[in-house]
């Protein structure tokens, strides 16, 4: 270690060295004075000690203010006060270890700084997100909400209010979705008009505890307008399917009357006959799609074989099976589900896929059976896999756009979900589920 003349072992040497000198002069002066060397040495020794005394009090009374600030600093630092600096000039034994305080409270300061400003940014973000955001502790005592969330609750101070008691100016509809803590859409009439709210519960957690965070939002507006904006384009869809084929039975007939009044050209009349018909049925079973979708009765569910329906659909659009069927049968509407497969396959086939590029697999998911229908077609543009199950939405120049949508909707009422995806060579894969067996009583 370097000495330093102004270190605690400096001070301690240049002092003995200084109390030695004074001993020595005390002496000698006595000597002088002819006192005896006991007397010398005890006269010295009652100059010398009460200097000791004091100078060692001194110094560790410096090492003392030295260590009494530094316990409160770090005291300072517990409370979340990083603000107290401590001069390094106290002691050099200490310089080190004060210096490393000031280092860690300049540090630690500047990371609430950092953090302080992430929380405003973050808070601003939440304040102003469009959806209500409620915090909720273990007692589901409100520890946190947005000013979103104080307008759908109609109430100006959220904080510290039981959740049951924040929710009494809802309806009681939605006061039970909360309280249930229902997840997903929740619809019902309020003054003659329908509202729907958004709900999500999720678990998180904070300060190291359990926390229940709660997101809502009111979308009557927006599924309004998509409603509205469906209907306009099943109206537009139906006007266009309308128009296409009674204007040429209009033609047709007027065409037919034209040569029956003149007596000419009387042997076109069955070909015009037969055009008018095969109009009227294809618009006869346009209707019968529209008057299905809209009259889809609830699926009658009972145990069927597998392999026949695969068979009987394979007869209409064939396709090839990748594995073997993993059991027999399954629990399902036969009807509904024949008419699944029938619209998936169809589509597949009209995709642009070669025939022998539209397959099926069949695998049993625990208590579900997921089948899997692919094809090496044009697939789907990416961000609208969504709207292809939609209603009226169709890529095909003449499509009604209620094929998939139907699809959506039985394997909706088989507890199912039918989810598309492209594929990485080209193609679409579209898999759903259907249940194995009745857990009704499971």
């Amino acid at each position: 270690m370097k000495f330093q003349w102004y270190s605690l072992a400096g001070k301690m040497a240049i002092f003995c060295i200084g109390v030695i000198l004074v001993f020595v002069a005390i002496q000698s002066g006595l000597r002088f004075l002819d006192a005896p060397f006991e007397v010398a040495t005890a006269v010295s020794l009652l100059f010398v000690i009460p200097l000791i005394f004091t100078y060692c009090e001194l110094i560790f009374k410096q090492h003392k203010h030295a260590l009494d600030t530094l316990t409160n600093g770090l005291k300072s630092i517990h409370d979340q006060d990083f603000s107290i600096r401590i001069a390094e000039h106290h002691s050099y034994e200490l310089n080190d270890l004060l210096r490393m305080y000031n280092t860690l409270a300049g540090s630690l300061k500047l990371q609430r700084q950092s953090s302080n400003q992430r929380e405003i940014l973050l808070d601003s973000i939440v304040q102003a997100s469009p959806m209500g955001i409620i915090l909720l502790d273990t007692f589901y005592h409100i520890v946190y909400s947005n000013n979103e969330a104080t307008q759908l609750l109609k109430t100006p101070k959220l904080e510290g209010m039981a959740l049951h008691h924040s929710i009494n100016k809802l309806h009681p509809n939605l006061q039970i979705a909360i309280t249930e803590q229902q997840t997903g859409l929740i619809s019902f009439e309020q003054h003659d008009q329908k509202q729907s709210y958004y709900l999500s519960f999720k678990q998180v957690t904070l300060n190291q505890k359990p926390h229940q965070l709660l997101i809502f939002k009111n979308v009557s507006h927006e599924l309004s307008q998509e409603e509205i904006n469906m209907w306009k384009n099943a109206i537009r869809l139906i006007s266009h399917e309308l128009n296409n084929s009674l204007a040429p039975i209009s033609s047709l007939t007027t065409s037919a009357k034209t040569m029956i009044e003149q007596n000419k050209h009387l042997a076109l009349l069955p070909d015009i006959l037969q055009t008018i018909d095969q109009r009227t049925t294809h618009l006869s079973e346009f209707i019968a799609q529209y008057a299905r979708f809209a009259r889809l009765p609830k699926p009658n569910f009972a145990y069927h074989d597998l392999a026949p329906l695969f068979a009987q659909v394979n007869k209409l659009y064939p396709f090839k099976m990748l594995a073997p069927l993993p059991v027999t049968h399954a629990y399902f509407d036969i009807a509904q589900m024949e008419q699944v497969l029938i619209n998936i396959i169809k589509n597949a086939h009209e995709s642009g896929s070669e025939v022998d590029e539209v397959a099926i697999k069949v695998v049993k998911d625990y208590t579900r059976l997921r089948i899997a229908i692919v094809d090496r077609g044009s697939g789907i543009i990416d961000g609208n896999h969504h709207q292809a199950l939609q209603p009226f939405y169709s890529t095909k120049a003449n499509g009604t756009g209620l094929g998939l949508s139907l699809c959506n909707e039985i394997i909706y009422a088989h507890q199912g979900q039918i989810k598309l995806k492209n594929r990485e060579r080209g193609g679409l894969m579209v898999e759903f589920d259907i249940p194995l067996q009745d857990t009704k009583y499971n």
